[in-house]
């Protein structure tokens, strides 16, 4: 920055305002030895607008002048917003109070008496200059302690609303707390509670455990250490009552195969329920075992929970039913053979022995009538005993098939047919007999039991099944036989009569089981019926 912009800033202007530029003169030169800035107004009109545009820092008025006179331009500097802080020193040969008083009213500061004493006038003009440079200082630093104070009460504003607004927050969040906190000590009380429950619930459980008859253990997970041992339990398998010794569940499973696997049932599902498995005690014994085990925590570890009961009995009970249900099942195998045998023999000893006396009886009732030709009425009685002998021989024909048909010797085809048309002679129902493939030879045992089974078919239809048909077809192929009995009847509820005791169907079913072959029956009600065999080719009967 430049020196003479420096002395620019630095350097004070005066504004004198006289009429007579001979008294200027002195001043001027005066001031500007001084270093002031010295402006001239010869008016009070020039003087204002002088002092409007420069803006002096100190203005020498004349009283006297043409227009305006001082007094009344000082006024007018006065009233004026730019010019009123501008200092003013009357200019005056007048030395009287009342002009000095009215120099003062109207906003002059000083006087200075014509002829001027430059000296004073320096002196006067430089206490004024300070004056107004400590004016303005004072304005300056009043402005800025007002800006602070303006500051500061904006910061006090802002600090007490944040006050407010923190206590505001202090005692929502105190609230928050005592509420969290009455929240937190209920919740420790409920806790408290709930501990104490579960303590007695344990304790409560504890003592059910250990007054159960049932056995109970808790095993370590995968390990399978027991964790706890129920008396029962330490009884059934002879464990130390005191629990001394570390023992392995797994360690007593008879079969390492079934264990594995119950293990891994265990973990993919996490429970299983009545299983038998064989255990095998600490002295060597083996017994029957069901087990139920759930997965679930111990000590907040992994454990199982397991409970084992003994049911060696039961297995004994359930293996002595069975082998009393197949000496059952065999004691109506040999009674039914022996039925069949026994019918075998009454229907040949009747179609034989009776058979040929009812013959012989037939053509001596023939001889009997030559002889008696001449005797009408003998004649007559000999018919009818020929008639009498003839249906008798027909019963026992009857009787002799029913027994065992005698169709059967010539294989099962011939027999069914024999009993298909039997079946529609005797009942009105048309009845057809089909054959799929070659003619099957059966041992007659075989023979027997599926003759056996299609006459108690045909029987149930003719009885109960109120059909306007029914058809038997017979199906061979190389590895078994397949037999089919249907009819258009009004059909039943296999289930109903499953759970009913139905002798026939019993006795169907069992006929087949004994030669290796299975029943099926279908039907609905109002849809008829089916019964179908299955019987393997090559078997032998049980």
């Amino acid at each position: 920055m430049s020196d003479a912009f420096v002395n620019a800033i630095e350097q004070h202007t005066i504004l004198i305002a006289d009429d007579t530029p001979a008294n200027l003169g002195v001043v001027v030169d005066s001031l500007t030895e001084q270093g002031f800035r010295v402006l001239v107004a010869l008016d009070g009109v020039e003087a204002l607008e002088r002092a409007q545009f420069s803006q002096p820092d100190l203005i020498l008025l004349d009283v006297k002048m043409p227009g305006i006179d001082g007094f009344e331009t000082c006024r007018r500097l006065k009233m004026d917003e730019r010019t009123r802080d501008i200092a003013v020193i009357f200019m005056t040969s007048r030395t009287d109070s009342e002009d000095m008083v009215e120099g003062f009213a109207a906003g002059g500061v000083d006087y200075l008496t014509k002829p001027v004493q430059v000296d004073e006038m320096i002196a006067r003009i430089s206490t004024h200059l300070s004056l107004r440079a400590m004016h303005e200082k004072l304005v300056a630093q009043n402005r800025q302690l007002l800006a602070e104070v303006a500051v500061r009460q904006q910061a006090e504003a802002a600090l007490s609303h944040a006050r407010d607004e923190l206590e505001e927050r202090v005692a929502l969040r105190t609230a928050e707390l005592a509420q969290a906190n009455a929240n937190l000590t209920a919740q420790v009380s409920e806790r408290i509670r709930a501990e104490e429950k579960l303590l007695a619930s344990e304790a409560h459980l504890r003592t059910i455990v250990e007054t159960s008859p049932v056995p109970l253990c808790i095993t370590s997970m995968p390990e399978g250490q027991i964790l706890y041992a129920s008396g029962p339990l330490r009884e059934m398998f002879g464990l130390d009552a005191r629990g001394n010794t570390v023992v392995k569940i797994v360690d007593f499973y008879v079969e390492p195969v079934e264990r594995d696997k119950l293990i891994q049932r265990l973990s993919a599902e996490g429970s299983v329920r009545d299983t038998e498995v064989q255990f095998r005690r600490l002295d060597g014994t083996i017994f029957w075992g069901i087990a139920t085990a759930r997965v679930a925590t111990y000590d907040d570890a992994p454990a199982i929970y397991v409970g084992v009961n003994d049911i060696t009995q039961r297995k004994r009970i359930e293996q002595a039913l069975i082998e009393s249900h197949e000496q059952l099942r065999e004691l109506s195998a040999y009674m039914e053979a022996i039925r069949e045998g026994e019918r075998k023999r009454i229907a040949m000893e009747i179609h034989d022995e009776l058979g040929q006396l009812l013959t012989a009886l037939k053509m001596d009732v023939s001889l009997l009538k030559m002889r008696l030709a001449a005797d009408p009425e003998g004649v007559k009685k000999t018919d009818d005993m020929r008639e009498l002998v003839e249906k008798t021989i027909w019963m026992v024909r009857n009787v002799a098939n029913h027994l065992r048909p005698a169709a059967l010797n010539f294989g099962i085809a011939s027999a069914l047919e024999w009993l298909v048309e039997d079946f529609s002679r005797r009942n009105g129902i048309p009845c057809q007999f089909r054959i799929n493939g070659s003619e099957p030879v059966l041992s007659d045992a075989h023979a027997t039991a599926v003759f056996r089974i299609v006459q108690a078919s045909l029987t149930n239809v003719a009885r109960h099944a109120c059909a306007t048909r029914a058809d038997v077809i017979l199906t061979r192929s190389a590895t078994a036989l397949e037999l089919h009995v249907s009819d258009d009847g009004c059909g039943f509820d296999p289930a109903a009569i499953t759970k009913g005791y139905s002798y026939g169907m019993l006795g169907m079913s069992e006929r087949a089981r004994l030669i290796g072959g299975l029943l099926l029956i279908n039907s609905a009600p109002g849809a008829g019926t089916s019964v179908s065999i299955h019987v393997p080719l090559g078997g032998e009967p049980h």
